[in-house]
């Protein structure tokens, strides 16, 4: 099973990225939320999103970050205070070559992959590619976007309570 942290971090990127290019589509229509969500859905980021390009980067970094390529690393016996890096020394130290081979490392959150994580990424991946098919269930993809971001402002109210939400989502819709 994929990590919380790394679904968390994947949401949260997703989610800001959506926001923000939909914010900056209003910004410059000084029309609606509504139309620009509509906007968003011709635009090359919407495209890029309901491709799975932002998973298809994550997995791509992953798979490049296999810990067979650190096997004779000189970094496997340097002395550190960083956990992370004592647990990869760990992992360096005492995985055999076939364990290596299918351990992958994510940097930014520290977390270890197996293919069988990366396989779960992918489905997450053609999921949200289903899910955003304009084609199929228009009303739905709108849906989707709109519930992308309200999980940011979430977000966001958390983290800065008092900074102004371009969109108001969750005014709208409360």
């Amino acid at each position: 099973m994929v990590p919380k942290k790394v679904k968390d971090h994947l949401d949260e990127y997703i989610n800001q990225e959506v926001y923000v290019q939909i914010a900056i589509i209003k910004g410059k229509e000084k029309g609606t939320t509504h139309s620009a969500i509509n906007k968003y859905f011709i635009s090359n980021h919407f495209k890029d999103l309901s491709e799975g390009r932002p998973y298809d980067h994550f997995i791509e970094g992953l798979k490049d970050k296999c810990l067979i390529k650190l096997k004779d690393s000189p970094m496997r016996n340097k002395e550190t205070n960083d956990e992370i890096i004592k647990e990869l020394q760990h992992k360096l130290n005492n995985l055999t070559d076939d364990e290596l081979n299918n351990t992958y490392w994510e940097i930014e959150t520290g977390e270890f992959f197996s293919s069988d994580q990366i396989k779960e990424l992918e489905d997450d991946r053609n999921n949200l590619i289903e899910k955003l098919d304009l084609s199929k269930k228009g009303d739905d993809v709108y849906q989707a976007i709109t519930s992308f971001c309200k999980s940011y402002e979430i977000l966001c109210q958390k983290k800065y309570p008092e900074a102004p939400l371009p969109l108001e989502i969750l005014k709208s819709t409360n």
